[in-house]
């Protein structure tokens, strides 16, 4: 019998757990979700024992489906939501209930104290970390000695998602270069943590954990864990990835210059490169991939399946999204003048910072339903140009763009983005299963079942391509210049009523 492995790809909203053939064929997933606490304002948590319990409900679920499965799983790995702070004390034990995740801001006043001390750029040209400075642990660190202090005192270890769940899998306390890379302090070049990085926090190194490669086997499965999985106890984990890289390993990201566009609740343009995107204007963010010697670099808009999620709620309760963007595309190309910025919950950089708002400018009688959200279709998109601009200089495969996630569902506008790109885009088979199947490649690899990941790209069979119609893409010029050119108005006024 071939061998299987085992994909677990936790993400912002629940575990989805699949399993993976050695032809890298998804057999079948399940998928348990669990919530995120807002007990204040940009405070955004997860309680980690709703991810074990998650783990443990999705895999049960898939044993139980076909239980010879389990005799032949060689392999396990996890794909884990980014920029995780979980306290543990000297037993591993987390302390508290919950912990912040990737999207928490609290941890502002914190950075500002430390680029008062440390110059910016130079952090961001080290680290690569492009998002917010808030959101990484090392301020989440600060944060925590603080406002936490009994917790803090007793703190021994800080962890991210996806290497508590390998630590509650094995009892191995490691991490690997892609989820290290988005801690705050890691030197993408020098592939370790900067010291000098964490002195300036006040932390110490041995506060984090030891960098694996993500092919790296880190244990086997306890006793314990096996029991509540259902699996053989000695079932091998390999280290796997932060979700970012994954994938990217899984959306064809496995030669330098390979690029992908994640069309989802935020999207993103992302090229996977030999050296790190880096650029202080727009302020790429960056992570080291899970293939050695690699990096994935990406610009990104926040709001655009929240966008349209936000409007059709307003607009036409009740309605199905898939309705609601084929009745945009009845509106004529440019929306008869109507312009729409999708910051409705804070921009990137190139977007006007975390201060951007959400704009929609033109607006006579004459508009309709349709206009508007033809007009947030065609903002979303034009904002990802402007990622796609800067990102696309590091592309050297032109053949088409692929693009994945639930915003690429509905061909309407899967047209509207190739217009507006001006480039091919090919959606395939693996669609929003290319995290998944970037963990599961992490375990085929180290499993030695897959001899290199170039094997990842075998399940990319195409399903549909889109070819950007010239007269519209030409068209599609003049908004993007009025939607750039709206950015920065907007910035000014901001400016100007402070």
């Amino acid at each position: 019998m071939s061998e299987l492995v085992l994909a677990l790809d936790l993400g912002t909203g629940g575990c989805k757990t699949s399993v993976w053939s050695a032809e890298g064929e998804c057999l079948a997933e399940s998928v348990v979700d669990y919530p995120t606490l807002h007990p204040r304002a940009g405070w955004n948590e997860q309680r980690p024992d709703d991810w074990w319990d998650a783990v443990v409900g999705a895999t049960r679920t898939l044993m139980a489906t076909s239980p010879e499965w389990k005799q032949r799983i060689v392999g396990i790995a996890v794909s884990g939501h980014s920029l995780g702070a979980v306290m543990l004390d000297t037993h591993h034990r987390p302390l508290g209930e919950t912990t912040p995740i990737w999207s928490d801001t609290r941890a502002t006043e914190e950075a500002a104290e430390y680029f008062a001390r440390v110059d910016e750029e130079s952090w961001y040209t080290t680290t690569g970390n492009g998002f917010t400075p808030a959101l990484y642990p090392i301020f989440k660190a600060m944060w925590f000695r603080r406002h936490r202090t009994s917790d803090w005192s007793a703190t021994r270890h800080l962890v991210g998602s996806k290497d508590y769940v390998n630590l509650r899998l094995t009892g191995a306390l490691v991490t690997d270069h892609s989820y290290a890379s988005g801690s705050g302090c890691y030197d993408l070049r020098e592939r370790r943590y900067d010291e000098t990085l964490l002195a300036a926090a006040g932390l110490e190194v041995s506060l984090l954990p030891p960098i694996v490669e993500s092919t790296d086997q880190v244990g086997a499965l306890t006793t314990e864990a096996a029991d509540q999985l259902g699996l053989p106890r000695s079932t091998p984990v390999f280290a796997g990835g932060v979700d970012n890289a994954c994938m990217a390993l899984g959306s064809r990201g496995v030669t330098s210059g390979r690029m992908y566009a994640s069309l989802g609740s935020s999207s993103w343009i992302t090229v996977t490169s030999g050296a790190p995107v880096l650029d202080a204007h727009s302020r790429p963010f960056v992570f080291a991939h899970v293939v050695p010697g690699l990096y994935v670099s990406a610009l990104s808009t926040f709001s655009s399946g929240t966008t349209m999620t936000w409007l059709r709620d307003l607009l036409a309760p009740g309605m199905a999204m898939s309705d609601f963007v084929t009745e945009a595309c009845t509106a004529p190309l440019g929306a008869d003048g109507l312009l729409f910025l999708p910051m409705l919950s804070g921009g990137t950089p190139l977007e006007g910072g975390t201060e951007a708002r959400g704009v929609l400018h033109g607006m006579d009688l004459s508009h309709r339903r349709p206009h508007i959200t033809r007009a947030a279709l065609e903002g979303i998109a034009a904002s990802l140009r402007r990622g796609l601009d800067i990102i696309g200089e590091f592309a050297t495969d032109d053949s088409a763009v692929l693009i994945s996630g639930g915003g690429s569902r509905h061909p309407g506008w899967n047209q509207i983005y190739a217009d507006v790109f001006d480039v091919p885009l090919l959606r395939t088979k693996v669609d929003q299963q290319a995290a998944a199947l970037g963990a599961a490649a992490t375990a085929l690899v180290g499993a030695g079942v897959w001899p290199s990941f170039d094997e990842a790209e075998r399940p990319h069979v195409a399903k549909e391509r889109y070819e950007p119609n010239q007269a519209n893409a030409a068209k599609y010029t003049t908004v993007c210049t009025r939607f750039n050119e709206a950015v920065v108005a907007m910035a000014r006024l901001r400016h100007a009523s402070t």
